[in-house]
């Protein structure tokens, strides 16, 4: 039997499922399902993505049939269905897709965050030794040029403030260590406060931004 036959799917729904499993987050979420139902934090946290993003697939996959949602005391669960377990096993039309090579598993990404934590460090040791050996570099020039780079590389907020503390810890103990500075605890103390507010207050509302603008625009990263 053929797999629109089976499931009841005319031409125009098949089109719109495989432009839904062309998107990688999409594909993730599913896959993700296939292990056991999860609720929509666990699904953001699984698949390495922010949870607007996320309850934005959830609701495209839910109309076309791909996953279920049930209430399970005061949350919701969502489950894969028969029909989206059938694309993940490649019983698909005979279109020439082969869905396991085309749709790689990408699911958690645990080295995402060493990877952005050294990135961050390392960005702010060249910005260390820029600033205090070569060309003064204003700290909020440097918080600007930090949001707009992580933006999309750290979709998370709560990873993104571990890598501004990382950063501003960075700039207040250096400068004891490299510039030979008598720095008491209580000035590197208030060194990094100040980092740390500046780094903030200037990054974070220009990292949500451009996640807004990313959002908005299609572009699922």
């Amino acid at each position: 039997m053929r797999f629109s036959q089976k499931y009841g799917m005319e031409g125009e729904e098949l089109r719109e499922i495989l432009d839904a499993l062309s998107e990688r987050t999409r594909y993730s979420i599913l896959e993700a399902l296939s292990q056991r139902p999860m609720t929509g934090d666990e699904i953001a946290e699984s698949v390495n993505r922010s949870r607007s993003t996320v309850e934005a697939h959830l609701s495209l996959l839910l109309r076309l049939g791909l996953i279920s949602r049930r209430r399970d005391d005061k949350r919701y669960l969502y489950e894969i269905t028969p029909k989206a377990e059938a694309w993940l096993n490649q019983e698909i039309p005979k279109t020439g897709i082969k869905v396991g090579k085309r749709y790689p598993k990408f699911g958690r990404l645990p080295s995402s965050l060493p990877l952005s934590l050294t990135l961050a460090m390392a960005i702010t040791l060249m910005y260390f030794f820029i600033n205090s050996f070569l060309i003064s570099v204003p700290l909020w020039l440097f918080s600007l040029f930090f949001g707009l780079l992580f933006a999309p590389l750290c979709p998370d907020l709560r990873r993104f403030l571990l890598l501004i503390l990382a950063s501003a810890l960075i700039l207040s103990i250096l400068p004891p260590l490299f510039i030979f500075q008598s720095n008491s605890l209580l000035e590197i103390s208030l060194s990094f406060l100040i980092s740390l507010s500046i780094i903030a207050a200037i990054s974070i509302p220009l990292w949500y931004l451009s996640r807004l603008l990313m959002n908005r625009a299609g572009i699922c990263v």
